[in-house]
Parts: C-alpha cells; structure tokens; sequence
C-alpha cells in the first residue's frame, strides 16, 4: 500500500497555489493591444476542479477561496462572486471524488462539465439579480465550451506532469486512514 505522506500534501498545496499564481500573472500580461473577439478558457477553474476530483487533499477550500478571490480582485471581476460559486463548485466535486473514483473518465469530465455550466449561469443569475453589467453570453459560452474542452488536456498535464492521479484501491494516507 502506498503512504501519502503529509510533506507531500504541503507541497502539493504549494504547488497549486504557485501554479495558480502563474496562471493569474499569464492573464494578466499585456499581449494584444485590442479587444479580443473570444475569451481565454477559465484554466483556474479547470486545474481546481480536476484536482478536487483527482486529490482532494491538495485544494483546501480556504486556499481556492483565496485564490479565486484574489484573481476577481485582479481581473476587476465582481468580488466574491466566482469566487464562493467555485469554492461551492469544489466542494461539490470533493464531494462526489469518492463514488467518482471508480467510475470512467468520462463520467468525471460530464460532472465538471455540469457543475462548470452550473457556475457559469449562476453567476449570470446573481450579475442579473443585482443589476452589474454582465460580459456578452456568447463569449462566455465560448469561454465555458473552451474550458469543457480543455479539461481533458489539464487533467493529462496534472497527471504527467505535476503527478496528481486518483487515489489506487487501498491507499492510505499517514494516519492510516483511507483515501
């Protein structure tokens, strides 16, 4: 049986928020001097979703909280609005990661999906509820279709990459208990 020691689940923390950063600080670069006619797909989203499904352990709520939050503050975004919806999304996911375990890849992709399409109207929802102008709803569709369709690739660069992969039958964490 494998040991999942807590140094790892440290590093891996780490590791999620250092990658985070670097997602937000690629956002952020000033690489076209015009509008874009299409939005970037939502990696943020996508790399916590298929690793709160994948190693639950790795993506406490607090640290997606906060760097969720900070990214709405830096994308002028409405503060806390993605912000809790994907932290409730996450959870929602780490929630379903056990009976998800032994199920088909595919089956995992279609729950991200859903709860990505979840997040995607319910912010649509609270912007309508409380008037705050919203982002055209074609570019954030192509925004939501263009994550959906990436997932596939973030959970291969999480896999090979960076070594995030679902727990094996029997696994158990340091304290002996199972994952």
């Amino acid at each position: 049986m494998a040991e999942q020691r807590p140094a790892r689940v440290w590093v891996m923390r780490s590791l999620y928020i250092g990658l985070s950063f670097f997602i937000i600080f690629l956002h952020l670069l000033p690489l076209a001097t015009s509008p874009s006619r299409w939005f970037a797909p939502d990696f943020l989203m996508a790399f916590t979703f298929a690793w709160a499904m994948r190693r639950p352990e790795y993506v406490p709520a607090v640290s997606v909280g906060f760097i969720i939050l900070l990214a709405d503050f830096l994308f002028q975004r409405p503060p806390g609005l993605l912000a809790g919806l994907i932290v409730v999304g996450a959870e929602t996911l780490r929630a379903r990661s056990v009976a998800n375990r032994d199920m088909p890849y595919l089956v995992e992709w279609m729950s991200v999906a859903g709860v990505m399409i979840t997040i995607i109207f319910a912010e649509r929802l609270f912007l309508a509820i409380f008037f705050i102008p919203a982002p055209s709803l074609s570019l954030v569709l192509i925004q939501l279709v263009m994550t959906i369709a990436l997932y596939p690739l973030v959970v291969m660069i999480s896999h090979f990459l960076f070594n995030v992969r679902r727990p094996a039958p029997g696994e158990v964490d340091a304290l002996g208990h199972r994952l």
